[in-house]
């Protein structure tokens, strides 16, 4: 189908490049002033969107975007996701549900105690895979995090952000090399449609800030930032009744229309990549440093562990054994045979790729054969079996 054939469609013509214009009012308080600013009843609906509505657009358009965000991203247990922009963290909780590790980040602390609420509230996944989450209530521009996150999703967020260029950036320095960013958000209305009214009276209200972007317009700051392997994507979907002509009709004109640029999709849907990244997932490179000592009535050695893999190594919260949390497993073959697992080590602080940490690994004064050290990801593996090389040593 040509384009003089779908312009004869009549459907809405390109829209006006950029993203609608901010209201020059103090937005950032507006955000984090605006959960009291709601009646008690949309308040409440906060702590339990998209689950108590009607079945309907609200519960079917969040939880079929959820699919394709998890399907997108094609991530495994325990990977970072940065929920950014999160609301009252509905998404956070399916994905602690589902087995991620999950941050949250939003600039209205009313906003991020609901989030971690509704987290707390989740049932573990398995045995040992209760809901990993943390929550911070901070503008995202000051995101804390660099090298960490295997994905970010923007969900219906990106549009409340002032400075997008810098915001992307800062998103960009917070990914893993070869990181995701997956961006759901509204397409901006046409000037002087019924929608631009709306989106103006909702700033007036709330003094929030509501200004959705062009495709094209969004497609091109988020190149600029730094991304790469851009795409965009028309979101379908449904069931379709293959006897209502008229509909499929309609279905296949908008896909054609967008697809040549001759109207805007329904929804911003967008994927890009930070530059970079290996093939592995975990991967170390270890060493030892110095010689054997005598420690507490123990033998211990120190190891250099260099994250060589394409992934954040998470340190376990508080000392305690989470899942997915990496640690140091040593395994003794002593001279008689057989195997003898040893204490885990836990990281004293998280390793992001390209970093490196020291370990030490003890060994009971007891022991002679043979050390295998190796880095493990709790309840998940070892990382012997994405490839990693461990490192044996020969106890004197």
């Amino acid at each position: 189908m040509d384009r003089e054939l779908l312009k004869q469609l009549r459907l809405p013509g390109r829209r006006r490049s950029g993203r609608l214009a901010d209201p020059g009012h103090d937005h950032a308080l507006g955000h984090r002033t605006y959960v009291s600013t709601l009646a008690s009843g949309d308040a409440e609906w906060l702590r339990t969107k998209p689950f108590s509505a009607p079945p309907g657009p609200e519960l079917a358009a969040c939880l079929r975007t959820f699919v394709n965000v998890v399907t997108q991203l094609d991530l495994g247990l325990r990977a970072q996701v940065l929920d950014a922009g999160c609301g009252p963290g509905w998404l956070s909780e399916l994905l602690a549900a589902c087995g991620y590790w999950v941050t949250g980040i939003d600039v209205s602390e009313d906003m991020v105690e609901i989030a971690r609420a509704r987290v707390a509230s989740v049932r573990p996944l398995a045995a040992g895979f209760e809901p990993v989450a943390e929550f911070v209530a901070a503008p995202v521009r000051s995101l804390p995090w660099r090298d960490r996150f295997d994905a970010i999703v923007l969900y219906d967020a990106l549009h409340h952000f002032d400075e997008e260029g810098a915001t992307l950036r800062a998103l960009l320095g917070s990914l893993v090399p070869g990181g995701t960013l997956f961006i759901r958000d509204a397409v901006r209305p046409a000037p002087g449609s019924r929608g631009e009214r709306e989106l103006h009276d909702e700033m007036r209200r709330h003094g929030t800030l509501e200004s959705p972007f062009d495709p094209e317009y969004l497609e091109q700051v988020v190149r600029e930032a730094g991304f790469v392997e851009v795409r965009q994507f028309l979101e379908i979907d449904g069931l379709f009744d293959l006897a209502d002509a008229k509909r499929l009709g309609r279905i296949v004109a908008h896909y054609l229309a967008a697809r040549f640029g001759l109207a805007a999709p329904p929804s911003n849907m967008l994927v890009a990549r930070r530059p970079g990244g290996v093939d592995i997932a975990f991967s170390a490179v270890l060493r030892r440093v110095g010689p054997w000592r005598s420690e507490d009535g123990e033998r211990a050695l120190t190891i250099e562990a260099t994250n060589v893999g394409r992934c954040y190594w998470p340190a376990a919260p508080e000392e305690a054994i989470v899942a997915g949390a990496v640690s140091v497993g040593a395994w003794l073959a002593p001279v008689t045979g057989g195997w003898v697992e040893l204490p885990r080590t836990a990281l004293a602080d998280p390793v992001p790729p390209g970093r490196s940490t020291e370990l030490v690994v003890p060994v009971p004064a007891y022991a002679s054969g043979t050390v295998t050290i190796d880095l493990v990801r709790e309840g998940i593996g070892r990382f012997a079996e994405y490839g990693s090389a461990p490192l044996r040593i020969d106890v004197p």
